[in-house]
C-alpha cells in the first residue's frame, strides 16, 4: 500500500471523525438535520456553533500538538515510548499551571491575569523541565533510566502540587482539581485562537528543523558534515514542544499518552522515519486520537461527560502495553 493511499485514508478518518463529534453529544444530531440546520437560526445550528465546534477544534489542535511534540521528543531522546507525558514535561506545565490558580492573587496583583497567566505558567513548567531533561541527557544513555528519571520528576513535581494545593483556599483548590481531569469543553473561541496562534508558529519551527531531526537518527553524527548547529536544533526543539505542550496543558488539562501513541503508530502505518513523511500523518492520527476520545467520553447518558485524561489513558496503555511486550514488534525509531 503506497503512502500517498495512507494519506487518503487518514485524512477520509479525520473528516469522519471530526463531523461525528459534531453531531455526537448529550443529543445525537442525525446527519440530515445537521446538514439541514448547519446554516440556519435553528436551536440545532446554535448547539453546533456554541458548544460542539469549539470542542471539536479544541480536540483537533489539542491532538496536533501533542502527538507532534511527543514525535519531536522521541527523535531528540531516540526513545520510542518519549512523550510529553511520560518524561514528566505535561506535569511541569501542570506545576506552572498549578501556581497560577492557587496562586491567583499573588498573579493578579502583577497583572497577569486570565487566559495569558496561565499560557506563561504552563510554558514556563514545560521549558524548565525540558531543559532539566536535556541536562541529564549527557549523564545518561539508557533508555529506561531516562524513563525512570522523568516519572521521578512528574511525581515530584504533583507533590509541589499538592503541597500548594494543601495552603490554597478551599475554592481555588477546586478549580485546580477540575482541571487536572482535562476538558475541551471550556475553552472559547478566544483561547482557541490564542492556541491556533502558538501552535501554528510552534509547527512552522519543526518544519525548519526537520533536516536535523532526520539527522538526530543517525545518532552520535557531526552534525556539521550537513551544515547543522546541534545546540541550536536542540534548542528549537525545546522551543517547539515547550510551546505545543504548554498551551494545550494550559487550556485542556494535562492530558496523556496521545503524544506516545500518534508517532509511534504513524511509523508503524507507513514503515518510515523520515520526518517529511512522519510529521504531517502523525499530527491527523493525534487529532484522530482526540476526537474518537473526546466521542468514548461522551457515552454516560445524563449530561456526563468523562475526564479526557482518563479516556486517553485507557486508550493508550494497552497500545504501549502491547508494543512492549509483543515480541515481534521492533520498537525502533
Amino acid at each position: 500500500m503506497s503512502i500517498r493511499f495512507l494519506y487518503y485514508i487518514v485524512v477520509l478518518l479525520f473528516v469522519l471523525f471530526f463531523f461525528l463529534n459534531l453531531m455526537i453529544g448529550e443529543s445525537f444530531i442525525n446527519p440530515q438535520d445537521f446538514w439541514n440546520n448547519l446554516l440556519s437560526d435553528s436551536n440545532t445550528n446554535l448547539i453546533i456553533l456554541n458548544f460542539r465546534l469549539p470542542k471539536t477544534l479544541t480536540a483537533v489542535l489539542a491532538g496536533v500538538a501533542l502527538s507532534v511534540s511527543g514525535l519531536l521528543m522521541q527523535t531528540l531522546f531516540r526513545n520510542p515510548i518519549a512523550g510529553p507525558y511520560v518524561l514528566g514535561i505535561s506535569s511541569g506545565a501542570s506545576l506552572g499551571v498549578s501556581v497560577v490558580i492557587m496562586g491567583a492573587g499573588l498573579f493578579t496583583s502583577f497583572g497577569f491575569v486570565g487566559d495569558v497567566s496561565l499560557v506563561v505558567g504552563a510554558l514556563i513548567g514545560s521549558v524548565g523541565m525540558m531543559l532539566i531533561l536535556l541536562s541529564i541527557l549527557k549523564y545518561v544513555k539508557d533508555i529506561m533510566t531516562l524513563l525512570i528519571i522523568g516519572v521521578m520528576f512528574g511525581a515530584f513535581t504533583s507533590s509541589l502540587s499538592s503541597i500548594f494545593q494543601y495552603f490554597s483556599p478551599s475554592f481555588q483548590v477546586k478549580s485546580f482539581v477540575l482541571w487536572t481531569f482535562g476538558n475541551l469543553s471550556n475553552v472559547s473561541y478566544s483561547q482557541i485562537l490564542i492556541m491556533a496562534v502558538l501552535i501554528f508558529w510552534a509547527l512552522i519551527l519543526v518544519l525548519y528543523s526537520l533536516k536535523g531531526l532526520n539527522v538526530l537518527l543517525l545518532g552520535d553524527t557531526n552534525f556539521s558534515n550537513f551544515g547543522i548547529n546541534k545546540r541550536n536544533l536542540q534548542f528549537s526543539i525545546l522551543i517547539a514542544t515547550a510551546i505545543l505542550t504548554g498551551v494545550v496543558t494550559a487550556y485542556c488539562g494535562p492530558i496523556g499518552f496521545v503524544g506516545v501513541v500518534a508517532p509511534h503508530f504513524s511509523r508503524m502505518l507507513i514503515k518510515s522515519s523520515d520526518h517529511k513523511v512522519l510529521l504531517p500523518i502523525t499530527a491527523l492520527i493525534g487529532a484522530i486520537v482526540m476526537l474518537f476520545s473526546d466521542i468514548l467520553s461522551q457515552i454516560p447518558s445524563n449530561g456526563m461527560i468523562l475526564p479526557i485524561n482518563s479516556v486517553t489513558a485507557f486508550i493508550g496503555i494497552p497500545f504501549i502495553l502491547w508494543v512492549l511486550l509483543k515480541p515481534s514488534n521492533k520498537i525502533k525509531i
